[in-house]
């Protein structure tokens, strides 16, 4: 395992996320251990690192795997019942809700991290504003003063901000930050942007704009991270749906190619990142493991072949 292996965003695959049962799941966790070129795993912070608790990942992950915690699933799960939630929103209680959940994350993190010495290396967090507030100055606002509050804190791991699709966009999916803001507001702060390929694709419609983000967070000196799911304009994985769909030789839908990934990993090289990787989703829900596991192995394949 090397800093030029992948971050594997596996739990889209994984049985856990279909309710599968721990049988199926220990076997996912087994076969994607013995699968080459993987660095660490990207992992959703709910109230654990894992549906089955933080013993049970430990215990069925690779002992030298690192961990890219992200706060996006359970600020999406709050969004449900309360668009309001998020560290961009205008509405103050729900701001100050997330910041107590980012308290949560700090300290989950850190006692990772205590008890297993540079386990976690970043945290990708969301810059989400108020729903249905289409003011990009207030959720501006609210975020400068949320980062003012979070980056003061005694983080062990770097702080990343995963670029989700604008709410300025033709047909906003996450409708979050846009880019342009998210730069401004970072600027002089330690924190950097991983730019997602299917969340700017989505937020232009154009498989053009991933590019021209990787190029816009380079020109700000911010570029820390890419991460690569894909999307479609048809098919099971939707109409330009935040879905995580494979790369187009794993689902010939996908528009998300090899090509596509060779190219911001080459804008990428005036860059030093953090870390590079895929989140992909196995949409059949009665799917078996081989399937799962041979969705990511097909997206590492991707990967290799991009950074050639």
């Amino acid at each position: 395992m090397t800093n030029t292996d992948f971050i594997i965003g596996a739990y889209p695959c994984a049985p856990s996320f279909h309710q599968q049962g721990e049988q199926q799941e220990a076997t996912f966790w087994r076969e994607l251990a013995d699968t080459p070129h993987i660095r660490g795993i990207e992992q959703p912070i709910l109230e654990n690192l894992h549906p089955y608790g933080d013993d049970w990942l430990f215990r069925h992950i690779p002992g030298d795997w690192k961990i890219v915690a992200t706060a996006v699933m359970e600020t999406m799960r709050r969004r449900g019942s309360n668009g309001g939630f998020g560290l961009a929103s205008a509405d103050e209680d729900q701001r100050r809700e997330s910041i107590v959940f980012y308290r949560h994350l700090l300290e989950k993190i850190n006692a990772v991290n205590t008890r297993f010495p540079g386990k976690v290396i970043a945290l990708e967090m969301q810059a989400a504003p108020q729903k249905d507030n289409a003011s990009v100055e207030q959720a501006t606002e609210a975020f400068a003063r949320s980062i003012n509050e979070i980056s003061a804190w005694d983080w062990s791991c770097d702080l990343v901000l995963e670029h989700c699709d604008a709410m300025t966009g033709s047909a906003p999916r996450k409708g979050f930050l846009p880019l342009e803001q998210i730069l401004d507001v970072l600027r002089g702060t330690d924190i950097s942007v991983c730019i997602n390929w299917a969340r700017s694709a989505i937020e232009g419609r154009s498989t053009d704009v991933p590019l021209q983000h990787v190029q816009a967070a380079l020109k700000a000196d911010k570029l820390g991270a890419l991460m690569f799911s894909g999307t479609t304009a048809t098919g099971e994985y939707g109409d330009w749906q935040d879905l995580h769909a494979p790369f187009s030789s794993f689902c010939p839908e996908s528009l998300m190619t090899t090509e596509h990934a060779a190219e911001l990993f080459t804008a990428a090289r005036a860059a030093t990142l953090k870390f590079s990787g895929i989140k992909l989703l196995e949409i059949n829900a009665n799917a078996d493991v081989s399937h799962r596991i041979a969705i990511l192995r097909d997206g590492i394949s991707a990967l290799n072949k991009a950074k050639k």
